[in-house]
């Protein structure tokens, strides 16, 4: 099919509707079309998918990654987001409502636990560990296994034989990077060396110009005005919504800026937009907006005076573009972990009970400090793509 062409099989969990999941191939594969033309891309996820209406990828599914990889070989990029550990149960929760509502019954749950169902179905139960899958697993040794910018913890101890196969797969891996100070340090307490290299998807305000997104967007009526873009996930969300909102509606008074709603995970597991529309009723002066593409969300934030939310790549798309940010929910490790490591070690989340908080953070960010370090992490996550695009 490709003969002596470099071949590049990109797997991450791009089959659902969740805004930072579907960014991973889209960059990755733009940076890889400018650097190596004739370099074959195929896009993988846990289930064959086509979001292309959303501005995403379609992606094959796994079960064509396994046949895939055995028959041509070549390089394996494990795109980012935490799913480093992931189980297939989880997984495909998030891509099927059935599947997730039988996780909830605890006859299905027990069950579930001694028979995995979605590693059955969704790998013919021959890759333990979604996206760690070994060379082994996957009956191919003429691979180069690469994770790019990846976020994930070890459960358990060192000895657990799930994590001593885990160990094995990594050690034998030609590139493990991680997005955050708290998945280094996990890696390091395994015994593995890694490269700690921000997410990838902080050059994506490289690939997509404010003109471009202006140009595609349905959201068109934004683009003059001053506002916060709030998100929210449903499971991550204040108990007090009432008190919320109405601390948040006096911040943008104080600060004269409209509130604007927009939910960016849409999956089973996200579902942003169920308590934006609980906000949205308890306030009507709020804005709601109901994204079409990513495009729309995209140009939504960068068009921002500010972000707040608790959706790690809604945070990542304003730092892209240079906008303040501020991540909600003291409880959400991966966000919290990744503002103290990339952008200031004692900034980290704040409560939902000191969003007052939200008004020096806005009033005193340091535009100029912020540029020099998104322009440092940006070229940071160059090399680190270079790295994987240019072996053979």
């Amino acid at each position: 099919m490709s003969g002596d062409k470099k071949i590049i099989h990109f797997l991450s969990a791009s089959d659902r509707i969740n805004y930072g999941d579907l960014l991973f191939p889209i960059l990755f594969k733009s940076v890889l079309e400018r650097k190596y033309p004739q370099a074959v891309f195929l896009n993988y996820a846990v289930v064959k998918s086509d979001f292309s209406a959303f501005g995403a990828l379609p992606t094959a599914s796994y079960l064509s990654f396994q046949s895939q990889v055995k028959l041509l070989g070549g390089n394996i990029v494990v795109g980012g987001g935490e799913v480093f550990f992931t189980e297939w149960r989880t997984l495909y929760s998030f891509i099927s409502p059935t599947f997730s509502k039988l996780l909830k019954n605890t006859y299905f749950k027990r069950l579930n636990t001694k028979i995995d169902f979605a590693k059955i179905v969704l790998s013919h139960n021959k890759v333990a560990v979604p996206f760690c899958p070994s060379k082994e697993e996957l009956q191919n040794n003429k691979l180069n296994l690469f994770f790019s910018s990846v976020g994930g913890v070890f459960f358990g101890s060192k000895d657990r034989l799930k994590n001593v196969k885990l160990i094995n797969t990594l050690q034998k891996s030609s590139l493990l990077s991680v997005r955050d100070q708290r998945s280094f340090d996990s890696m390091k307490l395994f015994g593995l060396d890694a490269e700690l290299v921000p997410d990838s998807a902080i050059i994506m305000s490289d690939i997509f110009t404010q003109d471009f997104l202006y140009s595609r967007t349905h959201l068109k009526t934004l683009k003059d005005k001053k506002y916060l873009f709030l998100q929210l996930g449903r499971y991550k969300s204040p108990s007090d919504l009432k008190a919320f909102v109405k601390q948040l509606k006096s911040i943008g008074e104080q600060l004269g800026l409209e509130i604007v709603l927009c939910p960016i995970g849409l999956a089973p597991g996200h579902e942003d937009d169920v308590v934006l529309n609980k906000i949205y009723k308890l306030e009507a002066s709020f804005t709601l907006i109901k994204p079409q593409n990513i495009y729309d969300i995209m140009f939504a934030i960068s068009n921002a005076s500010l972000y707040v939310g608790t959706s790690l790549h809604g945070l990542i798309t304003a730092q892209s573009f240079g906008k303040p940010y501020v991540g909600l929910n003291k409880n959400l490790p991966k966000l919290d972990s990744y503002i103290k490591t990339w952008t200031h070690k004692d900034m980290g989340c704040i409560d939902f009970d000191s969003i007052e908080a939200i008004i020096p953070i806005y009033e005193k960010w340091n535009f100029e400090v912020m540029g020099q370090q998104l322009s440092h992490q940006k070229q940071m996550v160059y090399d680190n793509l270079e790295l994987m695009m240019q072996n053979d």
